[in-house]
C-alpha cells in the first residue's frame, strides 16, 4: 500500500482531533496513512474521504492483519489507550498516542514496557512542547538566558461553549465523565508536560482544589494546582470562567522573566530596568513595543509562508518521532517525563479529593497498583 522507503501509517479513532492527525502525517516526509479505524464505520468512511486513505476498518485486529502498519496513531478516549497501543507495540508498530497518554502512571508504565519488549518506540502527543514558541522558550532557558528557573505559571483556559464543551454537558454518559479527573484529565498534560519540562527534579508535593461554575450545573470546570519541588514551585490553573480564552506559560528565573503566549505565538521578555524612577514607567512600555512589533512582523512572515498554523508543534512532533522510528534522532519525548507527567496528573486527581492535604507520587502508585483491576482487552 505504500511506497518502498515510506512509513505506512494507521489512525485508530476518527474523532475531532483525528483530522490534526491526517493533516500531520500528510505534511510529514515519507508517511502515508494507509488505513483509518473506527467502531462507528461512517466516522472512518467519512476520514478516508477527506484525506485520500485507501483503507477503513471497523476492527482493529484486521486492521493490524491485513494493513501491518509501520506506525499507528491512538486517537480513542483515553481509557482505550493503555490497550490499543499495547495491541499495536505487540503486532510490530510503533506507536503515537494523544494526550492524555493514559488514564494513569500504572497504564503508563505498562505501555513503556511492551514497547521496550516489542523493540518498538511509542510518544506521547505533548505536541505543545514543539510549539514554535516553546521550542525559543526551552533554547533561551537552556542558554540561561532567565538563570536558574524558581517558578513556573502555566494557565491554560478551555471554552466551554466550544463544539466539544457543549457535547460534553448534553451527554452524561459521554466518556469524559468516566475518566478519574472528569474535563481536566483530558487537557491538563497540556499544561503540565510544559512545567516537567522546565523542571529536572522528580516528583513534586502537590495541592490542588476543583469546584463547578456557580451559575451551571454539572462537573466541575476550575482547576487550581500547586506544585512544590526542593527549589521550584508552579502553579497550574485551567479555567472556562475566565476570558479572554489563555494558553500562557510564564517561566520566572534570577535574571528574568519570559512569558509565552501560545495564542500570540509570542514571548514577552521581563528584565531588570536600569532607568531611574519616573523614565522606568517609559522604558517598559518601550520595550513591551518593541516585543510586540517583532512578534508581529515574524508572524505576518509565517502567514504568507503558510506556516501559521495552530497544530506547528504536532506537525513537528510528528515529523520528530518518524525521524527516530527511521534511527535518524532520538525519541522527542523521553519515556521519563511522559511517566513523570502521569505520575503528576495522579496526584492532582487524588488532591482535589482530599483538599488542604499535599500529595505525593508514591502513596499513589501504592494505592493504584494495589486497587488495579485486569483490563480487558478492547476493540474500536
Amino acid at each position: 500500500m505504500s511506497r518502498p522507503g515510506t512509513l505506512a501509517v494507521a489512525v485508530v479513532g476518527c474523532g475531532q482531533i483525528a483530522d490534526a492527525h491526517l493533516n500531520a502525517i500528510r505534511s510529514a516526509p515519507g508517511a502515508r496513512t494507509v488505513a483509518v479505524c473506527d467502531q462507528y464505520s461512517d466516522l472512518a468512511r467519512q476520514a478516508a474521504e477527506r484525506f485520500g486513505v485507501p483503507a477503513t476498518f471497523t476492527d482493529f485486529d484486521r486492521l493490524l492483519a491485513h494493513v501491518r502498519p509501520d506506525v499507528v496513531h491512538i486517537t480513542t478516549p483515553p481509557q482505550t489507550h493503555a490497550a490499543l497501543a499495547c495491541q499495536a507495540l505487540a503486532a510490530g508498530a510503533h506507536v503515537y498516542v494523544e494526550k492524555p497518554f493514559t488514564v494513569d502512571e500504572v497504564e503508563a508504565e505498562r505501555v513503556c514496557r511492551t514497547a521496550r519488549a516489542a523493540a518498538r518506540l511509542v510518544c506521547a502527543g505533548h505536541d505543545h512542547l514543539f510549539d514554535p514558541c516553546w521550542v525559543e522558550c526551552r533554547e533561551r532557558v537552556a542558554a540561561g538566558e532567565v538563570g536558574r528557573v524558581v517558578h513556573v505559571d502555566s494557565v491554560m483556559g478551555y471554552d466551554l461553549s466550544g463544539p466539544f464543551g457543549r457535547v460534553m454537558f448534553a451527554e452524561p454518559g459521554h466518556w469524559l465523565h468516566r475518566l478519574p479527573g472528569g474535563l481536566f484529565h483530558n487537557n491538563i498534560s497540556h499544561a503540565v508536560c510544559k512545567v516537567i519540562d522546565l523542571v529536572p527534579d522528580e516528583r513534586p508535593a502537590v495541592w490542588a482544589t476543583w469546584f463547578g461554575d456557580p451559575g451551571r450545573s454539572g462537573p466541575p470546570t476550575e482547576l487550581r494546582v500547586v506544585l512544590r519541588w526542593p527549589q521550584v514551585t508552579a502553579n497550574v490553573l485551567f479555567t472556562c470562567a475566565a476570558r479572554p480564552v489563555q494558553r500562557v506559560v510564564r517561566v520566572c528565573g534570577t535574571r528574568r522573566t519570559l512569558e509565552v503566549d501560545f495564542d500570540g505565538r509570542l514571548i514577552r521578555t521581563y528584565r531588570p530596568v536600569g532607568a531611574p524612577g519616573p523614565f522606568a514607567k517609559l522604558a517598559i512600555p518601550f520595550q513591551d513595543l518593541k516585543q510586540a512589533a517583532r512578534a508581529l512582523t515574524r508572524n505576518a512572515w509565517r502567514l504568507l509562508r503558510s506556516d501559521l498554523h495552530y497544530f506547528a508543534g504536532m506537525n513537528r512532533l510528528v515529523r520528530e518521532f518518524y525521524d527516530a522510528i527511521r534511527g535518524r534522532t532520538e525519541i522527542p519525548i523521553r519515556e521519563r517525563d511522559v511517566l513523570r507527567v502521569a505520575a503528576v496528573m495522579d496526584q492532582v486527581f487524588a488532591a482535589c479529593r482530599r483538599p488542604g492535604k499535599p500529595v505525593r507520587a508514591a502513596a499513589i502508585r501504592e494505592r493504584a497498583t494495589t486497587d488495579r483491576r485486569p483490563v480487558a482487552r478492547v476493540r474500536t
